[in-house]
């Protein structure tokens, strides 16, 4: 058989080697248990090995040149239709032999032609569809195998260029964390610690030269102890090789990709890897919680990973099981083999009926997890009561019975109740999901118009039997702990809305009254123990629409010992109730609760409270409170009354109250006032109100509830009148934002001749450049020629911002060239380098040759380092650096050339340090020499300089920076140069510098020649 039916007859074998292979392991890993993630994690890498040697050892076994395709095809030949009522006729005796060779080759070995069996005829003509195929689909391969592997080169490219790119030096502190770590964790390697903008959680890149990358996002956003073992688990991945491991795996998954069990496998490989890695950062930092608690700080900030770099929370398994095992390992889920199996059924039924079929589809896609997360907010079971008219309490037990009797360790329990008359929206109180809306998430407790948001999840009433309806859903969950169940999440919403079951079974009771309910709701608060969830399960307790009854227990709760989130959530849902009891209660807490917090929520419920007793309660407290953020909710709630003493008030409190904070809450209120009320009120504010603060508030905002054309020259007015720059800023902000027009433009460019103010002046240029192109000629004509220079640099800054580089270059060249402000031209200098046009850097050479200032010559040469063209450049500042009629240029040009970290760059300095010239020029070189170049060559370079016939100034830059050499590695050659240097001063400029160095070698030597005759 040739090359090509050998591999083709490999790469089809492999579908049913590697689905054994993964059967096995499958069976393996469902006996060993989930804490032992070393042993898992080396089944899983033989695993994947032997699905790579399969393929291989089959190609070799099947290939044989001498073996022709016509002989193979010849053993089995076309099917007649009657070849399975009758044996199939034998081979001729001179060719038999070769066709038994060719048959032991290219088949499992079956039962002999000559005997009557149909499965060889169903097999002969399964295998005579797919020969023909065999060449297509070793070519698919290779296509396969070659897209893959661009991916897999650009995975590597990814990764390599982390290295280099937005990377920069971590403060030696953590540097120290990290060689603690590696001692600790026996790393022998050098391992470099970086800290990159392009990640956002900690990574290892590398394996000959490991390099550790830390987000800067990490670096504030964790605690040290947090950080410190995010370190040690990729620490951990060094020690183990991971990095070269994971290449060889990507490599397995590029040559085997068509075949799911191999991405299956690979998965496992990833996740126990992890777990490993896990194993050993908690056997260094001796805290589990303090890891998890990391592992979820990380996440929250996490993105994408390039795949060949291994991060803490990277694609390692589901991070919710990688805390679940390190906090509780008893729990940690397993992988059940039935389940797991019927997966592997459906994956060989399916390999079948494609070979069948003579399906050209060989080369499966990789297994991906799309198709599960859809799924798994769907409960695994649903039980519905047979019964609904019970009483709620028997149906509860008859929960908690099934619950027992299924064996389930994680489930919910539902019903609804009546949506409460006085609910004017919809309300989800969820506190372990995320809403998503435009460019905003939520979560915890929400109420209002959720239209335009997305749940994430699946509607209850195909679930439970019942239609959308406007109903309460009342969800709690519970899991077992110590045989008992305990509840651990609750989930009050409209009943319309998606719930997120995560897999859970479903056992839901039907309809419920108030009365069944409610004592139902109070022993679950009475049980629970953790805060969070007390706070939740009073949100159940609040949505009752009985206040007769409701009101009471919130009232217990806000007036008790509970603790203060408790307390926060009884004075919420008391300001839903319109009831008597319940504006006494807020009001009293909102007066003289300990609490600020609860405070604040008791006034701000007062708001939300429809009764007139609360405006009342709301008017004395925004007068009289206590405290200025309590009196500010309670502005904030007036804001929602439609009563003239609301109005009244809100106007009073906002012209004369003794806090400026209230005085612009009450500012913000008045503006919420149905039908415009309060905008009178604020005409006046803006007018005459003493503070610029309170006005500006006031401002902004008219600006949102005026009519446009009344804002408009409202806004206009006050931009160009009030006694106050900051109000004055304001207006045009709001200008700008609300009309964005030519008129507004015309308006603008008046105020910029005009105004005598520059911040003013600052404004309305910010305004003309967010306004957009309509904007931009008046920028053009304010770098051009307005009188102001810190004005001309920021319209310069602005049009590099917003103009093509074409069109930039064109206005800031002849800037840059000529204007009168030395600092306007460095401006110009600095925004042409940033248009990375090639017309900008020929101009930037001219500048920095020929200006006439200093200061600008210089930023063109520092411009110029930064431009991107290493060549050009180094032969510009050659040039430069070498000029002896220019110091400053001079010197500019060395520290640049120093910062290109170029053999040729280094060349140049030394020269400049070796050639007699300005003193300063020569010192510079040094400095730059020094810094920039290795240990090895900076001291070959001092130690030329010191054999010259260099002036003191040199030879004492000289002697100076060998003293202050890192590492004391200048401290050889100074001690040198005290025992030997020709010139008797510089011998004792050399010892005057060993006797101030702390090194004991420079140390040694002094008191040597102090003892000396």
């Amino acid at each position: 058989m040739n090359a090509t039916h050998a591999l083709g007859w490999a790469l089809v074998h492999f579908l049913w080697q590697g689905a054994a292979l993964a059967i096995l392991l499958g069976v393996a890993l469902a006996l060993i248990r989930p804490t032992a993630a070393r042993t898992r994690y080396t089944l899983s890498l033989v695993t994947l090995a032997a699905m790579l040697i399969l393929p291989i050892a089959t190609t070799l076994r099947l290939y044989d040149p001498g073996v022709s395709t016509a002989t193979g095809t010849f053993v089995a030949p076309q099917p007649s239709s009657d070849l399975t009522a009758s044996p199939s006729p034998s081979p001729s005796p001179s060719r038999a032999p070769s066709a038994r060779n060719a048959t032991v080759k290219s088949l499992p070995p079956i039962a002999s032609a000559t005997q009557p069996n149909t499965g060889i005829a169903r097999f002969t003509l399964l295998r005579d569809r797919l020969e023909p195929m065999l060449p297509w689909l070793v070519v698919i391969w290779v296509v396969g195998v070659l897209i893959l592997s661009v991916r897999l080169a650009y995975g590597w490219m990814g990764a390599r260029r982390l290295q280099t790119h937005g990377t920069r030096t971590v403060p030696e502190a953590l540097q120290q964390v990290l060689a603690r770590l590696a001692a600790r964790l026996r790393v022998n390697r050098p391992v470099r610690l970086l800290e990159s903008l392009l990640i956002e959680v900690p990574a290892v890149v590398g394996w000959l030269r490991p390099v550790v990358l830390v987000p800067a996002s990490a670096l504030t956003g964790l605690t040290p102890q947090q950080l410190e073992v995010l370190l040690a688990h990729e620490l951990a991945h060094v020690r183990r090789y991971d990095y070269l491991v994971n290449i060889v795996q990507c490599v397995v998954e590029t040559l085997l990709f068509y075949h799911p069990a191999v991405w299956w496998v690979s998965r496992r490989i990833r996740e126990e890897r992890e777990h490993c890695c896990d194993d050993l950062a908690v056997a260094v930092c001796g805290d589990p919680h303090l890891y998890a608690t990391a592992l979820v700080g990380m996440e929250r900030i996490r993105s994408t990973t390039p795949r060949l770099a291994l991060a803490a929370t990277g694609a390692g398994g589901s991070l919710v099981t990688r805390v679940r095992r390190l906090i509780l390992p008893s729990t940690a889920r397993m992988e059940y083999f039935p389940r797991w199996a019927a997966g592997i059924a459906g994956m060989l039924a399916v390999t079948v009926g494609l070979l069948t079929t003579g399906s050209q589809r060989l080369a499966g896609e990789s297994a991906t997890d799309a198709a599960a997360d859809t799924t798994r907010t769907a409960p695994d079971t649903v039980l519905r009561h047979p019964d609904p008219a019970q009483p709620l309490a028997q149906r509860w037990e008859w929960a908690r019975t099934q619950a027992r009797q299924l064996n389930r360790r994680m489930y919910r329990v539902g019903y609804a109740i009546k949506r409460p008359s006085w609910l004017e929206h919809s309300v989800y109180v969820d506190r372990g999901l995320e809403v998503k809306g435009e460019n905003i998430t939520f979560s915890g407790r929400m109420f209002g118009n959720f239209q335009g948001f997305i749940f994430r999840g699946v509607r209850l009433a195909p679930l439970t039997g019942a239609g959308d309806s406007d109903d309460i859903a009342l969800l709690f969950g519970f899991s077992d702990q110590g045989g008992k169940p305990a509840l651990t999440r609750v989930h009050v919403a409209s009943a319309y809305l998606p719930v997120d079951f995560r897999g859970r079974s479903l056992l839901w009771l039907g309809s419920a009254t108030d009365a069944q309910s409610l004592p139902i709701v109070q022993d679950l608060f009475a049980a629970a123990s953790k805060p969070d969830l007390r706070e939740d399960v009073v949100s159940a307790l609040g949505i009752h629409g009985s206040s007769d009854v409701v009101v009471p227990l919130l009232v217990r709760l806000l007036t008790g010992r509970e603790p203060d989130g408790v307390r926060e959530q009884a004075a919420e849902w008391l300001g839903f109730h319109p009831s008597s009891g319940a504006v006494t209660a807020l009001s009293a807490a909102a007066r003289t609760d300990a609490s600020g917090d609860v405070r604040q929520r008791a006034a701000e419920s007062l708001g939300d409270n429809t009764l007139p007793a609360a405006v009342d309660s709301s008017i004395a407290i925004a007068k009289t409170g206590g405290d200025a953020d309590t009196r500010r909710a309670a502005v904030e709630g007036l804001g929602q009354k439609t009563d003239d003493r609301a109005h009244t008030t809100l106007v009073s409190i906002a012209q004369s109250d003794r806090d400026e904070d209230v005085e612009r809450a009450a500012v913000e209120a008045l503006g919420e006032l149905p039908d415009g009320r309060g905008l009178p009120a604020l005409r006046e504010i803006v007018r005459n109100h003493r503070s610029s603060d309170v006005r500006r508030a006031a401002v902004e905002t008219l600006a949102e509830h005026l009519p446009p054309p009344e804002a408009i020259a409202l806004l206009e007015s006050i931009a160009t009148n009030d006694a106050h720059a900051d109000v004055q800023r304001t207006a045009v902000e709001k200008l700008g934002e609300l009309a964005p027009t030519a008129e507004t433009v015309r308006f603008l460019s008046t105020l910029l001749s005009n105004s005598r103010t520059e911040d003013v002046q600052r404004q309305a240029l910010e305004t003309l450049g967010d306004i957009g192109a309509l904007g931009l000629p008046a920028i053009i004509d304010v770098a051009r020629s307005h009188p102001s220079a810190d004005l001309r640099r920021a319209a310069i800054e602005t049009i590099g911002d917003k103009l093509p580089p074409a069109q930039a270059f064109d206005i800031l060249g002849p800037i840059a060239r000529r204007d009168r402000d030395s600092d306007v031209q460095r401006q110009a200098v600095e925004t042409l380098g940033n248009l990375k046009d090639e017309r900008a850097y020929s101009l930037l050479v001219d500048v920095a040759r020929t200006n006439p200032s200093s200061d600008v010559r210089r930023k063109a040469i520092e411009t110029l380092g930064e431009s991107g063209h290493p060549d050009s450049v180094f032969a510009v500042l050659s040039d430069l650096a070498r000029r002896t009629n220019d110091p400053e240029a001079a010197q500019e040009a060395i520290e640049t050339l120093g910062e290109m970290k170029d053999a040729r760059a280094f060349a140049v300095i030394a020269r400049v340090a070796r050639t007699p010239g300005d003193v300063d020029v020569r010192r510079k070189a040094l400095e730059s020499y020094v810094e920039s170049a290795s240990s090895d060559s900076a001291l070959a370079l001092l130690k030329s300089v010191l054999a010259s016939d260099a002036p003191e100034d040199i030879t004492s830059k000289v002697l100076e920076t060998l003293e202050e050499m890192d590492g004391g590695t200048g401290i050889p050659l100074l001690i040198e140069t005290a025992r030997s240097h020709p010139n008797r001063d510089v011998r004792a400029d050399a010892l005057r510098r060993l006797a101030e160095s702390d090194d004991p070698r420079a140390q040694k030597v002094f008191d040597q020649t102090l003892r000396r005759p």
